[in-house]
């Protein structure tokens, strides 16, 4: 089909730089029309777009501009396709009293689009008609007439859109169109007027001098009236404007053809009299159009747009098949992240590979295999470990650790008990800074197992004097932060520290700690 539109649009070139014929140029020409058309009216599963549309092609890239159809042109079968609304305006009517009075006339009414250009309306109307004539001249037959009558209508009609079978010009927010239909109409008319017929019963005009009953009316104020049940068919010419995605509004006269002459209650055979009465309304429309969650109306698809979208989308799909702006060896087209490092592997939509689905590419995981549900860091992947204890919080059942405690696989503190008596940790080695990391890190054992052993005392020995490193007033100080540590920072209490200074140890440089 794209080869058939390919032609059709290079034809009239082609004929005029060759054949130089016209009658064969238009027949071509025609031929392309009828073909783009019966093209149009075929199905497929392909959907287009519409103008305002906002479904996406590829996630988080927005398509063409072009109708929301299938390939089958004119025909979306997610597109709205119902309208209600209301018609209403004055009425207008055709018969014996002749004089024109407006009436009113209002009616709800339901649509639903067949196809772009052909719709269905069911309409029910609640009208009223008025009219009147003056003096009879020459019979004198009912003066000063007058007449109303209330008017109740079913009907259902056929409506064929003109705006929609253009291929020459895009699709405009005014659209006309053209409806018939039949329907049945209920009337309830009532006339008055002064009663000039010399005889009663229906006479011709040369009867209205003969002889006959007498009518004992004659030159007075006279109420006659009519009800009844009509088959009617009203056809008409309509215009709407797109108001909004959800609105139109319109304008359109109607005219209800009948078979009766009795509606404004003057019928009888003499020549001012009219064969048939008929009625017309001027009515402006509002309507609300309903039916999917897509934005779009059947009404307003254009069929020349859609199929140049056509094209254009054929062309924008294959365009993006050769492009990789990210260089993860998938295209674009495909290509549901378009920003991923060129160092990540990816899956088949591009997407970077993540083994453990933390939300953390596996190139940029430091642990590519955490458990799943584990929180962890966004730019690292590492599993969160808030106490430091080594066991990542989603498997820890002690989320408060000591700082440098022992614990076992589920994070639970392992507490060394029972044994108090002269009790050794590792010597801890003198240097400028006394209170390193791992120095606390001891000492918050130390700290743990005074609280095991609450009637022993920590005993500190330090070298005295100096040695070839250190001198003494070095030496005193790391003792004296380690007994402000323990006292200030666990409350630990100084009666129950112990302070020596040896001697004979100056080339040690370290200080022993030992609870006895």
């Amino acid at each position: 089909m794209f080869f058939v539109q390919t032609m059709c649009i290079f034809a009239p070139h082609i004929l005029k730089n060759h054949f130089k014929m016209k009658i064969l140029k238009m027949t071509i020409l025609s031929l392309c029309l009828v073909s783009l058309s019966a093209f149009a009216q075929s199905s497929d599963s392909t959907w287009k777009r519409h103008p305002y549309a906002k479904n996406q092609w590829v996630d988080g890239k927005t398509t063409d501009s072009g109708q929301s159809l299938q390939n089958s042109y004119f025909m979306d079968r997610r597109a709205k396709k119902w309208t209600a609304g209301l018609l209403a305006g004055t009425s207008v009517f055709y018969g014996d009293a002749d004089k024109k009075q407006l009436g009113w006339s209002f009616a709800p009414f339901v649509k639903y689009s067949v196809s772009q250009t052909f719709a269905i309306r069911a309409e029910f109307d609640y009208s009223k008609l008025r009219g009147q004539r003056d003096l009879q001249n020459p019979t004198l037959f009912k003066d000063n007439f007058k007449f109303t009558s209330k008017v109740q209508e079913w009907n259902i009609q056929g409506m064929f859109t003109l705006g929609n079978i253009s291929f020459l010009r895009p699709l405009r927010k005014t659209q006309m169109y053209l409806f018939a239909g039949v329907g049945q109409a209920t009337y309830k008319s009532e006339a008055n007027f002064i009663d000039q017929r010399l005889f009663l019963g229906d006479y011709y005009l040369t009867s209205y001098f003969g002889t006959g009953t007498p009518n004992p009316n004659l030159g007075k104020a006279v109420t006659e009236k009519f009800e009844d049940r009509k088959f009617m068919i009203p056809y008409g010419i309509g215009f709407k404007h797109y108001l909004s995605r959800s609105f139109d509004l319109g304008l359109e006269y109607r005219q209800s053809w009948l078979r009766s002459d009795d509606i404004d209650v003057y019928n009888t055979a003499i020549w001012q009299n009219r064969w048939f009465d008929s009625y017309a309304f001027i009515r402006a429309s509002l309507g609300y159009k309903f039916g999917s969650k897509n934005v779009q109306h059947y009404d307003w698809l254009s069929p020349v747009e859609s199929i140049y979208d056509q094209i254009a989308d054929i062309k924008k799909k294959t365009d993006c098949l050769g492009v990789d702006d990210d260089n993860d060896h998938v295209s674009n087209c495909f290509d549901q992240d378009n920003k991923t490092p060129d160092s990540c592997m990816v899956y088949g939509n591009g997407m970077a590979v993540d083994s453990d689905m933390d939300g953390v590419p596996d190139c940029q995981d430091q642990e590519p295999f955490t458990d799943k549900g584990a929180t962890v860091d966004p730019v690292t992947g590492a599993a969160i470990d808030s106490d430091g204890d080594g066991i990542p919080d989603h498997r820890d059942r002690e989320l408060n650790s000591s700082p440098g405690a022992l614990v076992d696989g589920n994070g639970i503190e392992i507490k060394l008990c029972c044994n108090c008596d002269n009790i050794m940790f590792p010597p801890i080695t003198i240097s400028s800074s006394c209170l390193t990391k791992e120095v606390k890190a001891m000492l918050y054992q130390v700290v743990d197992k005074m609280k095991q052993c609450p009637d022993k005392k920590l005993v500190i020995n330090g070298p005295a004097g100096k040695s070839s490193k250190y001198n003494a007033a070095t030496n005193t100080r790391c003792v004296d932060e380690i007994v402000k540590f323990l006292v200030e920072k666990f409350g630990i209490s100084r009666d129950r520290i112990i302070t020596n200074y040896t001697a004979g140890t100056e080339s040690k440089n370290t200080i022993e700690l030992k609870i006895q």
